[in-house]
C-alpha cells in the first residue's frame, strides 16, 4: 500500500539546466563520454579533466590518510592499551542504520583480532539517544575498561565525565555537529573538530569508523601482528560502510562515494550471511544492488529494529557467520518491517485531517500531534505529510503530559533556525537544517503552533514558502538513449544525496498502453519520433487523463534487469500537458 495514495499532488515548478557546451565537448571528447554524461559531470561540477578522471574511476588509492583526523593518534593508542593487555571492549552505538553498521564494523574487525569485545545498542523508548547515566554505570560494574561510542557520544559531557570517574577509558567516533564544550574523553575522532586536518568532512559515523579501522590494521602492521595471525582484509568491510552511509543520508561526494562504490560490489557478492539473508527478501540475485536496493530495501528493514524494538539483532545479523541464525534473524526484521508499516499506515490517516485543516488555514509549518503515536515511526510520517503538502511537519506523540517527536523540513526552510525562534516553548530540541527531534510540554500545542508559524514569517519575510521543484538536467530526445549511454550512465553511480539521479525532459511524447497498477502508479509506452520506451510513474495515477494527448516528461533512466534480460525504463517524477510552458525557469550553470 503506498502511504500518501489518493492525496492532492502539489503542482512543480520544472527547472532547466543549461551548462557550457564547450566544457561539455571537451570532457566527451577526452574521456570518450556520451554528450549527456559528459553534461551532467559539468552540470555536477565536475569539469576539469583530473577531477573527471577520479570521479569516473573511483579507487580507493583516493582515500585520505585516517592519520590526518584530529585524535587518530590517541585513539589507536588507546585500542592497542586494550588490546596488549586484554582489556575489556565494549561498543556503544546508535539504533539506526548508520549505528549498527557502525558498531558491527569495528566488532567485526576486533573480533577477528581475537579481542575480548562486546557491544551494547540502547533501546529507542527507554535509554533514549546517545549515552545515559544508566548505561554507563551499568557497563562499568560489568568490568568494561575501554568504551568506544560510535555514531554518538560527541554531546554525552556528563555521561563521559562519569564513565571516567568510575574508571573507565573512552573513545568517541562520531560525524554529529561538535559542541562547543566536548567531553573528557580519552580521544574523540570527528572530522568536524576544530582543527581536524582531515579534508572530507561529511562522513557517516560508519566511515569515521572505518577510517580508525584502517588507521589500526595500519599500525598493527607495522608492529608485526600479522606475523603471528591473519591479517583481516579490511575491504570487506565496506559493504557495512556503503549500507550505513546510504541510509544515512550523507552526501554520496569524495570519501562516501568511494565507500559506497566499492561497498555496493560487495553487497551484490552477498558474502556475508545477514546482508544475503536480507536480499533475498528486497533484489533478485540477477538485478545487482544499487542505492535504491538500499535505502528502499534493506534500510527500512535495518530501521524497524530501532524503531519498534531491540536493534542488537541488526548487529547479530550483520556479524553473525552462521546462514541459519541469519534467516532467522532477517525473518525478525522483516515481520517487524511489517508491524512498522501497518503502524504508520494507522498514524497517517489519523495525522491526514489535522494535516489538511491546517493546510487550509494557511498554516506554513503543520504541527501534528497524537496520544500514545510511537516517536520511532514519526518522522517517516512527518516526510510523508512534508512531501505531499509541501510545508515543513512536526509530528508529535503526548504521553503523561510529555509531547516528543520529529520534525521534517523542506528544502529552503530550516527548520533549526524555526526552534531556536521557540526555544522558551521547548523543554528540548536539536538536529540540523531539515530534521530536528523535540519534546515539549503538551498543554504548551497551541501556544508552539503558533510561535512557530510567526516565526516562519519572520525569517521568510512573510513571503510563500519555496516552490516544490523538478530539477532537470537537460532535454532529451528518447533515441539518443542508446547503449553507449546506458554505459556512461552507470559510470556516475553511485546516486544519492549530492551526487542526485539525473532527470531530463522529453517534451513531446505520445502515450500507449495505459494502465494504473498496484493502488496508484501509472503505467505506459511513450515514443517521441526518435524512439520509445516503457515508462513507470509510481504514485502518479492521477495525471493518467493527460495521456490523451501529447505530454512533456520529467524521469529518470533506469537500466534494470530481469529474468536476466536487461532494458532501459523511464521512472518518471512528473508530467505535464505538451501545450505548457517549459520549462518553467532556466538556471545557467557558471564556472
Amino acid at each position: 500500500m503506498i502511504l500518501n495514495s489518493g492525496l492532492p499532488r502539489n503542482p512543480r515548478e520544472w527547472v532547466l539546466k543549461r551548462c557550457s557546451s564547450e566544457q561539455c565537448v571537451r570532457l566527451s571528447r577526452e574521456f570518450e563520454l556520451h554528450p549527456l554524461t559528459a553534461r551532467l559531470l559539468v552540470q555536477r561540477g565536475i569539469y576539469e579533466p583530473q577531477a573527471a578522471h577520479d570521479f569516473l574511476n573511483p579507487t580507493l588509492s583516493q582515500m585520505i590518510d585516517p592519520f590526518t583526523m584530529k585524535g587518530m593518534k590517541r585513539a589507536v593508542r588507546e585500542m592497542l592499551v586494550a588490546l596488549d593487555g586484554g582489556e575489556r571492549i565494549v561498543i556503544h552505538g546508535d539504533y539506526d542504520v548508520d549505528g549498527v553498521c557502525s558498531v558491527s564494523v569495528l566488532y567485526t574487525f576486533l573480533r577477528a583480532l581475537g579481542a575480548n569485545v562486546g557491544y551494547y545498542v540502547p533501546l529507542r523508548d527507554q535509554d533514549g539517544y546517545g549515552l545515559n547515566a544508566q548505561t554507563v554505570r551499568r557497563l562499568a560494574a560489568e568490568g568494561c575498561d575501554l568504551l568506544v561510542t560510535t555514531d554518538c557520544g560527541v554531546s554525552n559531557v556528563e555521561e563521559i565525565k562519569l564513565a571516567r570517574d568510575l574508571g573507565l577509558r573512552v573513545v568517541v567516533i562520531d560525524h554529529h555537529s561538535v559542541p562547543e564544550v566536548l567531553p573528557p574523553a580519552n580521544a574523540i575522532l570527528n572530522p568536524l573538530q576544530i582543527d581536524c586536518d582531515y579534508a572530507f568532512k561529511e562522513l557517516a559515523a560508519v566511515g569515521v569508523v572505518f577510517n580508525f579501522v584502517v588507521a589500526l590494521r595500519k599500525e598493527l602492521r607495522s608492529r608485526g601482528v600479522f606475523r603471528h595471525v591473519p591479517e583481516p582484509d579490511v575491504r570487506d568491510l565496506l559493504d557495512l560502510v556503503a549500507l550505513g552511509t546510504i541510509a544515512d543520508v550523507v552526501p554520496l561526494v569524495g570519501q562516501n562515494r568511494l565507500y559506497v562504490h566499492h561497498g555496493l560490489d560487495i553487497l551484490a557478492q552477498r558474502k556475508r550471511a545477514g546482508v544475503s539473508a536480507l536480499l533475498e527478501r528486497v533484489s533478485r540475485p540477477e538485478s545487482g544492488v544499487n542505492t535504491q536496493t538500499v535505502s528502499f530495501g534493506l534500510a527500512p528493514r535495518l530501521n524497524a529494529a530501532g524503531r519498534l524494538g531491540d536493534a542488537s539483532i541488526c548487529v547479530e545479523l550483520l556479524t553473525t557467520r552462521s546462514y541459519r541464525k541469519a534467516l532467522e534473524l532477517a525473518k525478525r526484521l522483516e515481520a517487524l518491517n511489517g508491524d512498522r508499516q501497518e503502524l504508520e499506515r494507522g498514524i497517517l490517516g489519523s495525522a491526514l485531517p489535522q494535516a489538511q485543516s491546517q493546510v487550509d488555514a494557511l498554516r506554513k509549518i503543520l504541527v501534528v500531534a497524537g496520544v500514545d503515536w510511537p516517536r520511532g515511526v514519526l518522522g517517516i510520517v512527518a516526510s510523508r505529510l512534508m512531501d505531499r503538502f509541501h510545508r515543513p511537519t512536526i509530528m508529535v506523540g503526548i504521553e503523561d503530559g510529555e509531547a516528543k517527536g520529529s520534525a521534517r523540513s523542506i528544502e529552503g526552510v530550516d527548520i533549526l533556525s524555526i526552534l531556536d525562534e521557540s526555544a522558551e516553548l521547548l523543554s528540548t530540541y536539536g538536529g540540523h537544517t531539515s530534521a530536528a527531534g523535540l519534546s515539549f510540554v503538551a498543554e504548551n500545542l497551541e501556544e508552539l503552533r503558533d510561535s512557530l508559524n510567526e516565526a516562519a514569517d519572520r525569517l521568510l519575510d512573510a513571503e510563500p514558502l519555496p516552490k516544490p521543484s523538478v530539477r532537470l538536467d537537460g532535454e532529451v530526445e528518447l533515441g539518443s538513449l542508446d547503449d553507449r549511454f546506458v554505459r556512461d550512465l552507470k559510470r556516475l553511480e553511485p546516486f544519492g544525496t549530492g551526487n542526485r539521479e539525473p532527470i531530463f525532459l522529453a517534451p513531446q511524447s505520445q502515450a500507449s498502453r495505459v494502465r494504473v497498477v498496484g493502488t496508484n502508479h501509472l503505467r505506459a509506452r511513450f515514443r517521441d519520433g526518435t524512439g520509445a520506451l516503457d515508462g513507470i510513474g509510481f504514485s502518479l495515477a492521477g495525471l493518467e487523463p493527460l495521456l490523451s494527448d501529447s505530454v512533456a516528461i520529467a524521469f529518470s533512466p533506469r537500466y534494470s534487469v530481469f529474468r536476466g534480460r536487461g532494458r532501459l525504463e523511464m521512472h518518471i517524477k512528473d508530467i505535464r500537458s505538451a501545450s505548457e510552458t517549459i520549462p518553467d525557469r532556466i538556471e545557467q550553470i557558471e564556472h
